[in-house]
């Protein structure tokens, strides 16, 4: 509400004094008051436009609703970061502590060594690890020389299986043939069969002599006697060997084959068993030759990985560049410095390239529906005053990054916006500031007013034209619009002057005294006034 002015005009003529009130008592006095206090009030309801009088037209900043090009820019503040950034992680397995390290910013060269860890465990490590290969190595000459044992006693004993088939083919052979053992026994057998009974005939012969010479007195009795004796042995021997015969010719012979021929057979399974026993216990020994290189080979490259790793507690430059180690800003402890521990794949530093450069932003959720890439941008860095920069933007981020650690609840999409024209040599370093500046697009011929000449009232916008002598209040429909200009849609002409304090006479006619300016028509850091 402006400040009261005195009346410039004329005098007001004096009104009569009211008359003295006359003291009543009760209900009567009660009533005379109230009555009083409504002629007072309505007295200054009567007198209040004369003691509040309007600003007069030439005393009120204007400006003059004009047509024109209308640019729609959303402006941030943005964090300059390299196009090309090598990430440097930690390499160890099972991650290691730091024990020196290079200062961050440091310039570095390709090969040079930004970083040492702590190598005492892992060296301990690499000397168990040498013994367990030496053990295996050892392994592998044992199961190996057990390996030439096995083969060469398969090949004895498959021998010496193969001489016992041989044998016992030639003894069935031997035995059955026309001239083998069995007729060589049988003939002998005959022949001293043969030979019983012709000796039987002649002790028989004899005896008839000497019985005969006996009874011619030629002869004693008991050399009959002897002669009978030795008769009957002759005639046992005789039936016994006729005997033996007969059993030799049907049961010995068909015995004897029985035997050799299933001693036969039996060779040749002891044959087969050998070899299938003997292949196995030799496939046995190679398959432990084989395990025993297996894990011996296993153990080396252990010791290799090992070696490796200890090569890894040099953390080295990949590129030249300078140093910028990586950091959490909620997490003090995962600051890289001497001491830290830091973990397998975790990250330890960046070399950016310092030659190709963009600017890192953070766009509101209001205004991202604004942005897309390939949008032409502007941007002033503070390292370079003076220096108005030009690029586009490279991507926006499809899902929001909301500070949730902190609990703000902002919802902000990355937005990345190179740099088309960066001076050479510039000095300018990763995490510089920057305004950036996005034309999102461009209205032409939009009837555009400044933002302070609009305001909001009662849900609706409204703008103060002024019309002759007198400042009218005015509804419009308004456009898009930028940090300074809101374009009109409906309810203004071009070359209509409007106030510039829309928002201070809305608040005074609401009588809620001057209040912070309204959305539609604030400083709006990324665009202008309220959308249509």
């Amino acid at each position: 509400m402006p400040p009261l002015e005195a009346p410039t005009g004329p005098a007001p003529a004096r009104r009569p004094p009211l008359p003295a009130p006359v003291r009543k008592s009760g209900r009567s006095a009660r009533a005379v008051r109230l009555a009083g206090a409504a002629l007072v009030v309505t007295a200054i309801g009567w007198g209040a436009p004369k003691l509040w009088p309007k600003h007069r037209v030439e005393d009120v900043l204007t400006a003059t609703a004009s047509v024109g090009d209308l640019d729609i820019v959303v402006s941030d503040k943005g964090e300059l970061e390299s196009a090309e950034s090598v990430q440097v992680m930690c390499e160890v397995e099972g991650g290691g502590k730091i024990t020196t390290i290079l200062p961050e910013g440091t310039p570095v060269k390709k090969g040079d060594v930004v970083a040492r860890f702590d190598t005492d465990v892992l060296q301990k490590g690499i000397n168990e690890q040498e013994v367990k290969w030496e053990q295996a190595e050892g392994k592998v000459k044992a199961a190996i020389s057990e390996l030439e044992v096995q083969k060469n006693k398969a090949e004895g004993e498959i021998a010496k299986a193969e001489l016992a088939r041989t044998l016992a083919d030639i003894d069935l052979e031997a035995y059955q043939a026309t001239q083998g053992e069995y007729q060589a026994e049988l003939d002998k057998r005959k022949g001293a069969f043969e030979m019983g009974k012709k000796e039987l005939k002649e002790t028989e012969d004899a005896l008839a002599f000497t019985r005969s010479m006996a009874k011619k007195g030629f002869a004693q009795l008991e050399q009959v006697r002897v002669v009978e004796l030795t008769l009957e042995g002759k005639r046992y021997t005789v039936l016994q060997q006729e005997a033996d015969l007969a059993v030799f010719t049907k049961y010995t012979k068909k015995r004897k084959m029985t035997e050799l021929e299933a001693k036969a057979k039996d060779t040749v399974r002891d044959l087969e068993r050998t070899i299938k026993s003997q292949a196995a216990a030799t496939e046995k020994a190679a398959n432990e030759v084989s395990a025993a290189r297996k894990t011996a080979e296993l153990e080396k490259r252990q010791l290799g990985r090992l070696k490796e790793q200890l090569n890894k507690c040099e953390v080295k430059a990949p590129g030249s560049g300078i140093v910028i180690y990586f950091k959490r800003i909620w997490d003090e402890s995962s600051r890289i410095r001497p001491g830290a521990q830091v973990f397998f794949q975790q990250p330890i530093f960046n070399l950016p390239d310092l030659g190709r450069m963009n600017v890192k932003m953070k766009v509101h959720e209001s205004v991202v529906k604004k942005v897309r890439p390939g949008l032409q941008t502007t941007m002033k860095i503070d390292a370079l005053p003076g220096h108005v920069l030009h690029g586009k933007v490279v991507s926006v981020a499809t899902l929001a990054q909301g500070d949730d650690w902190r609990g703000s609840g902002v919802k902000e999409y990355e937005t990345i916006v190179s740099i088309a024209d960066l001076p050479t040599d510039s000095g300018l370093r990763p995490g510089m500031s920057a305004e950036v500046k996005i034309l999102a697009k461009t209205i032409p011929g939009a009837l555009t007013v400044p933002v302070q000449s609009v305001t909001e009232a009662g849900g609706r916008h409204v703008c103060y034209v002024v019309t002759g002598a007198d400042i009218e209040r005015r509804e419009v429909t308004i456009g898009d619009g930028s940090d300074q200009l809101v374009q009109v849609l409906e309810g203004l002409s071009a070359g209509e002057r409007v106030a510039l304090d829309a928002r201070s006479r809305a608040s005074g006619e609401a009588g809620t005294g001057p209040a912070p300016p309204p959305d539609a028509a604030k400083d709006n850091k990324d665009s202008s006034a309220k959308p249509k």
